[in-house]
């Protein structure tokens, strides 16, 4: 997105509005506890099924923190690093509210990571495949801040489009396309969810939305689209078609690994991260994970075996 034509106003008008959605009181509280807890953090964004669902009954909050100072950040010259390295660190947190708790799990990354994560030339689609997807600011420092992630967020819908069409037979219709992108999204990573079904299943949570934004995205990424009725008609180089199916047999090297590393970094950053990594596999997969005391003494062995036995089973792909 390097003009501001009317297609780019477009898509950051649509996700500006949806970026100020208001969150609901438990999410609020949550947020701001995170906010105190972090020094230096200049934002934080809400996604994932309870900003869908607008309640955090039996779930997990999912939040992303932005920040200036990575090492003050995360209270550590050594996480900070790693932080840098391989982005993000991912944390648990228990927040009192109202006489319960709530439970957030975090990632925090730089504020400057977070915007050079959504660009096109950004090869693992770990962070614009999910920004591609509906999220709003719990908080945000100034309007400074605001407007780095208006347009960020607005690059990864841009960038998301952009990386699918070379790979997607034309003509298509967004319901396709989309679908397809978080396909393949899924599949450049080690995840519980079925890659096959999750693309259609991720779209059409927020079906009008991505139908909304797919002809201005597809304009702001530089296509040439005929819109016939929902049906694009998109013609591809076949130069840059061979090249963007390179990209995405890269994207799946780069990206299970990428997995692995920070399976086996959140060992050491993440509390409680056995437990969140068995919960989460038995609530999208539906295999009982038990986790032994010697692995929570252990928690990088641990972690490994826990893995490859999980893998074994058929709890991720």
């Amino acid at each position: 997105m390097t003009s501001e034509h009317a297609e780019v106003r477009t898509v950051m008008g649509r996700i500006r509005d949806e970026l100020g959605q208001p969150l609901f009181p438990a999410a609020d509280a949550a947020a701001r506890d995170l906010r105190d807890r972090h020094a230096g953090t200049a934002a934080i964004l809400f996604y994932g099924s309870c900003l869908r669902a607008g309640t955090d009954e039996d779930k997990i909050l999912d939040f992303y923190i932005l920040a200036d100072d990575l090492a003050a950040a995360n209270g550590s010259g050594v996480l900070g690093y790693f932080n840098r390295v391989l982005p993000p660190n991912v944390f648990y947190r228990e927040t009192p509210f109202e006489g319960r708790v709530v439970r957030s799990k975090y990632a925090l990354m730089s504020v400057d990571g977070f915007r050079a994560a959504m660009q096109a030339d950004h090869l693992n689609p770990t962070f614009w495949a999910r920004f591609a997807q509906p999220c709003a600011i719990a908080w945000t420092r100034d309007t400074a801040v605001e407007d780095v992630i208006v347009r960020s967020v607005s690059q990864a819908v841009v960038t998301a489009v952009r990386s699918a069409v070379p790979v997607h037979p034309s003509p298509f219709t967004a319901d396709e396309l989309w679908s397809h992108l978080f396909q393949m999204t899924y599949g450049a990573e080690l995840r519980s969810e079925n890659a096959a079904t999750k693309g259609g299943e991720i779209f059409r949570e927020y079906a009008e939305r991505y139908r909304a934004l797919t002809g201005p995205a597809l304009r702001a990424g530089g296509f040439e689209a005929q819109d016939d009725g929902g049906v694009f008609r998109v013609e591809v180089p076949s130069s840059h078609i061979r090249a963007e199916a390179r990209r995405w047999r890269w994207r799946r090297v780069q990206g299970k690994t990428l997995s692995v590393l920070r399976l086996l970094k959140g060992a050491f950053t993440f509390s409680g991260g056995l437990d969140y990594l068995a919960w989460k596999i038995r609530r999208h997969s539906g295999v009982e994970i038990d986790i032994a005391p010697w692995q929570r003494r252990h928690p990088v062995i641990g972690g490994l075996v826990l893995m490859l036995r999980t893998r074994k089973s058929g709890a991720y792909r």
